[in-house]
């Protein structure tokens, strides 16, 4: 566990109503009686909030097991607010941070999840000399903090207070700061799209060789759809484990409905392709097809799928097929296990792998043209990539690989020959057996898996005539989502309650 921030999800306070964020709400109290002068307020340009609610009936709601982290002790000091908490750690918060911090529904439309602007602290006369006038602890251990500047109150909810201290308070001298339990939602932690997001580290990570023997989880349709925990372990197994299997997909061989509502309700939903209306590829075998994707017979090399970059250029983090008609066989490679025996046997070829990058530029119409789809745009996209991308720990975060679409490579002159014996070693290692799996599919079952972690391929001519193949991807951004909303469903997380490394 590289910090404690990490665990910050882990201590969220659940929200009131579990489920979607979107349909989430509170009710708002009555307004109580103002303690200052309004007019006063009015007058030196400070807004006034037409409605508050009281603190009394909001802490509770944000706090879950409170006597874990409940605030023992929380005492004004100058323009800082020191917290003893249950757990032995005592911190000392700005004033104005925890002004700034609070999301209560005096400070937060909980349905929109939108700051109330009247509510901001510029807006109602805070500043870096901001004071707390007293501090109070709720019955579940929960804080309330009267202002100097104004009459409407913040209230903070143990659990997020404590988790977030860890990386925006200071200990105080003398205090022990016992470490925080690992968080059932770390395995979300490379997902978030912070600039630093961390790699999957190896303890979340289960390496596949087909020289392992390898069997991959495994699901059955209706009963992921059914149940919210079940979509929640498709999720992490397929982040652990670098590929699922969906059995037992109704049968749908008119269009792709049977695979959109899935990936809605499951994933958080498939990414949208501005070539074409359908969200979904399909690809059927075409006599002297011009593009590999087309034609069975042939073996389609192992790659990451280059999909549609979203807005940072980065490729979806997950890709789903589903065998709507017909048989084939697909082959899958772990990147990272490939990655991580070159870093232990090749040190100089992973440097190579990991400094430079790849030239690749994909056409999303030319690269089409033998689909049965109608294609109504063009997109070109141009990539210059390291094949192996790493976070500031060296933990592995994506490869990224695609040989058909790779263009001359713009390496310096020393660089190359070095840089292509590294890549040489990559793509034979990525096609070898000892590495290489073979998964058989047919119609009714869904095959999905880490797109950035996992390479997928075609073993040449075992393909059915009438394989029929319809597919897509999702970006990091839905899934991330997905995932959120289920954290929240089933186990009361509220994941806007999250931290990361302070830069």
């Amino acid at each position: 566990m590289p910090l404690a921030h990490a665990n910050i999800a882990a201590y969220a306070a659940p929200r009131a109503h579990a489920g979607r964020r979107t349909s989430t709400s509170r009710t708002r109290s009555p307004a109580p009686k103002m303690k200052c002068d309004v007019a006063a307020r009015k007058a030196r340009g400070t807004v006034v909030p037409r409605a508050v609610v009281d603190p009394a009936a909001v802490v509770p709601a944000l706090n879950s097991k409170p006597d874990e982290f409940a605030v023992l002790e929380a005492t004004p000091n100058d323009t800082y607010v020191d917290v003893v908490f249950k757990d032995g750690a005592s911190f000392r918060f700005h004033a104005l941070w925890l002004r700034d911090a609070c999301t209560d529904p005096n400070h937060v439309v909980a349905d929109a999840g939108e700051r109330i602007l009247s509510m901001l602290p510029v807006n109602t006369g805070c500043d870096a000399d901001l004071r707390a006038a007293s501090c109070e602890i709720d019955e579940t251990g929960g804080l309330i903090v009267t202002w100097t500047n104004h009459e409407i109150q913040s209230t903070f909810g143990a659990k997020s207070l404590r988790a977030f201290a860890d990386v925006v308070a200071k200990p105080l001298v003398g205090s022990e700061i016992p470490p925080l339990a690992a968080s059932e939602t770390e395995w979300l932690d490379p997902f978030t799209g912070y600039p630093d997001a961390p790699g999957q580290p190896p303890s979340q990570i289960d390496y596949f060789k087909n020289e392992d023997g390898v069997v991959f989880p495994s699901y059955d349709h209706d009963a992921v759809v059914r149940d919210p925990k079940l979509k929640l372990d498709v999720m992490r197994d397929l982040m652990r484990a670098g590929a699922v299997i969906i059995d037992d997909v109704p049968e749908n061989e008119v269009d792709s409905t049977t695979l959109h509502a899935f990936v809605d309700d499951v994933l958080g939903g498939m990414q949208k392709d501005p070539c074409r209306d359908e969200r979904n590829w399909k690809i059927v075998k075409k006599a002297d097809a011009s593009s590999i994707s087309y034609d069975p017979e042939k073996r389609l090399n192992n790659h990451t799928d280059q999909s549609v970059p979203p807005w940072g250029g980065t490729p979806a983090l997950v890709l789903i097929m589903h065998y709507q008609k017909g048989s084939g066989c697909n082959t899958l490679v772990d990147g990272f296990k490939v990655a991580e025996d070159i870093r232990a046997t090749d040190p100089e070829a992973f440097e190579m792998l990991t400094a430079y990058g790849s030239n690749q530029t994909r056409d999303f119409v030319s690269s089409r043209k033998d689909t049965t789809q109608t294609l109504n745009a063009s997109l070109c996209v141009h990539k210059r990539e390291p094949i192996i991308q790493l976070d500031d720990t060296g933990n592995i975060v994506r490869i990224q690989y695609n040989e058909v679409f790779r263009t001359p490579l713009e390496l310096p002159f020393d660089v190359f020959p070095k840089w292509y014996a590294a890549y040489t070693k990559w793509v034979t290692m990525l096609h070898d057996t000892k590495y290489e799996v073979e998964v058989d599919m047919q119609a009714g079952k869904m095959l999905i898996f880490h797109n950035w972690r996992t390479l997928h391929g075609r073993a040449g001519g075992k393909a059915s005539k009438d394989r029929t193949l319809i597919g897509g991807t999702v970006t990091r951004e839905a899934f991330y989502s997905r995932a959120t909303e289920l954290l929240e469903e089933t186990a009361g997380y509220d994941m806007r309650v999250t931290g990361t490394k302070v830069k």
